[in-house]
């Protein structure tokens, strides 16, 4: 018997187009799942043919999240659910644990605004937990949290404790699904006589078999779900002569949220909006950047000294920008630089040392913003910035100024505003077709 299980070990990756690893088994902890993603288990389970309901899906975390197995998830959630309009994207980060993801989650997750977010990340506790609140403050996302899974060389009892008790009490704390990644790993290795080892590729990333079993593991969770009620605790949806009256093309809705969605029925025409007063082009909250890059098409992540984010201040307009290297000193890690914008202009030099705010106050980069070496042997793969070296990104508007119904049923008018009470005005033709005002408010205040 030790023989043939040897020799059935050594040749199932020969066999990966066929039955490739052993079963995993349907888990059996996973009664809150579905309690803790009710939106996103309605909408994936109640979509059909004639109401193909969206369901966006974020992947977040660092590089065990950027690994094939998230493709084999999306897949499978495809399969199962191929009426729903699944919109999966993946933005991990690899090797941004808690203290350097903390920097980037704002940005990134606003401006794509998920459904759910399945999340993983290694790193200290407190930033981690920044992360969640983020989160749960800036958008009405689900998150399902996926413990570690059996690494070869790591601290096995901080581990332990952190997926056993720590990640359990967060989720209760903040209301996330838990995907124990860990207990059915453990569970996997001893039923099948495996070593950590046999599913990586080195002492943390996933090989072929490691990423296989990531996958099935989700996928056991997600086939927990069932059809249930439609979930209202992320905000609430107004209809058209229930819970307002448009009258003389006019509109002035009260609101408490961070994202509002305009909802059609056949129109024509366009409409103004206002929000507290004032366009949302004029209102900061409004705007996302996309990450400094030297390649903007290609992963953003290239090389020491870079600017992994900026923050929008002043006042706000969509523009490309273009951060220049003046001066490099990687022994104190420090970079001089010049930045412009293309409709601002240039708008001033700094050092990553000190605080840096544009001439226009429309770009401010912190210190801890810049990615420097935490100790010598840190990403070995990256060169550092040479002197005339560019980072460039963009400063995009998630609102609108002005909208029409007439190519679309649903329209996103406010996005990213603080989260909190607002008053919207709606004034045009187009407000004859108006059937709902969809209003998304984040559980947490900021």
């Amino acid at each position: 018997m030790p023989f043939l299980r040897a020799l059935l070990i050594f040749l199932l990756p020969l066999y990966a187009f066929a039955q490739p690893y052993f079963p995993v088994p349907p888990v059996a902890d996973a009664d809150r799942f579905m309690t803790r993603l009710p939106r996103t288990a309605y909408r994936l389970t109640n979509a059909t043919s004639a109401q193909p309901l969206e369901v966006r899906v974020l992947v977040y975390g660092q590089s065990i999240s950027m690994q094939e197995w998230w493709q084999q998830v999306k897949r499978f959630l495809e399969k199962r659910y191929p009426e729903a309009r699944l919109i999966m994207v993946n933005k991990a980060i690899g090797g941004f644990s808690s203290e350097r993801l903390k920097l980037m989650v704002d940005n990134d997750v606003v401006s794509f605004y998920p459904d759910l977010i399945l999340f993983h990340d290694y790193g200290n506790e407190e930033d981690y937990e920044v992360i969640i609140r983020t989160i749960r403050s800036r958008t009405t996302a689900e998150v399902a949290v996926q413990t570690d899974h059996i690494a070869v060389g790591q601290n096995e009892a901080w581990h332990d404790r952190h997926c056993a008790v720590w990640l359990p009490a967060l989720c209760n704390k903040y209301q996330l699904a838990l995907i124990d990644i860990r207990k059915a790993w453990k569970a996997y290795l001893a039923k099948n006589g495996l070593s950590a080892s046999s599913l990586l590729k080195d002492n943390v990333h996933l090989n072929a078999h490691g990423n296989y079993l990531m996958a099935e593991i989700i996928a056991r969770y997600f086939e927990t779900l069932t059809t249930g009620p439609a979930s209202t605790d992320d905000g609430r949806v107004l209809t058209t002569g229930k819970d307002f009256v448009v009258r003389k093309d006019r509109l002035r809705l009260p609101l408490t949220g961070n994202r509002v969605d305009l909802v059609w029925n056949s129109s024509t025409g366009s409409a103004s909006v206002l929000v507290d007063g004032q366009k949302p082009s004029a209102t900061l909250g409004c705007y996302y950047h996309t990450r400094p890059s030297r390649k903007p098409d290609g992963f953003f992540l290239t090389h020491i000294g870079q600017a992994l984010t900026v923050r929008l201040a002043g006042q706000p307009q969509a523009e490309d920008w273009t951060l220049t290297i003046t001066a490099v000193d990687s022994v104190r890690q420090e970079v001089g630089f010049r930045v412009s914008g293309s409709k601002t202009g240039h708008d001033g030099e700094g050092s990553s040392d000190t605080q840096f705010t544009s001439r226009s106050g429309r770009i401010v980069i912190e210190p801890q913003y810049w990615f420097r070496r935490k100790n010598p042997g840190d990403f070995r793969q990256f060169a550092w910035l040479k002197p005339g070296d560019t980072l460039r990104w963009q400063v995009v508007s998630m609102c609108r100024d002005t909208v029409s119904a007439a190519d679309e049923q649903t329209t996103t008018i406010v996005q990213g505003v603080a989260n909190g009470g607002h008053v919207v005005e709606l004034s045009g033709r187009a407000l004859s077709g108006l059937r709902a005002v969809s209003v998304y408010q984040p559980p947490l205040r900021e």
